[in-house]
């Protein structure tokens, strides 16, 4: 866990950390629960590395090396 703390910080990650704080801080001086909530996600998201990338949102794609498609068999159906 410190490893993630310390290794692979970009420019996102920098961002997301300082809005946050900026967040955080606006909140204790106005009194805002909802300013505060957001601080801590961005907050969080920064220090866990935790968010969507460059690439967005996606699910990976699980890469295979065998062929996965099968011959499909169709049989016609008439009206009467």
């Amino acid at each position: 866990m410190l490893t993630n703390l310390t290794q692979n910080w970009g420019i996102i990650r920098i961002i997301r950390l300082v809005i946050g704080g900026y967040a955080l801080l606006e909140a204790y001086r106005g009194n805002d629960t909802l300013m505060a909530m957001l601080g801590l996600v961005l907050v969080g998201m920064a220090l866990l590395n935790a968010g969507c990338g460059a690439q967005g949102c996606g699910v990976p794609m699980n890469k295979s090396t065998q062929k996965e498609s099968e011959d499909v068999s169709y049989e016609e159906v008439h009206a009467k």
